[in-house]
């Protein structure tokens, strides 16, 4: 009986050291599901940038406008989000940019 155990244990470990792990997908667990292709920016608070990761494979960007109780999600490739993102407008410099951790910066 003690023979069986101990190679019943030997076989396990040495069958351990092969068997490789894998994630099971848990869905997509993206903040945005639908992106709007519109933005006002005059009514604009700040913007903030999500970085992709382990839940989600995109970047995102989620737009807080004033007077609105929800923040909106925005396509990356609008001409406003561009302009700010590049720094080069006078007017859009009060706008916060807030990059989230894991975001990495283009210098």
């Amino acid at each position: 009986m003690d023979n069986k155990f101990i190679i019943l244990i030997c076989v396990f470990l040495f069958s351990a050291a092969y068997i490789q792990g894998f994630s099971i997908s848990r869905g997509n667990r993206c903040l945005c599901t639908k992106l709007s292709n519109r933005l006002n920016v005059l009514a604009l608070e700040k913007l903030e940038i999500f970085p992709s990761g382990p839940g989600c494979e995109r970047i995102e960007y989620i737009a807080t406008l004033r007077n609105s109780p929800t923040p909106k999600c925005v396509s990356p490739h609008l001409f406003e989000i561009r302009v700010l993102l590049s720094g080069k407008n006078r007017q859009l410099k009060h706008i916060p940019v807030i990059r989230h951790p894991g975001m990495k910066t283009s210098n």
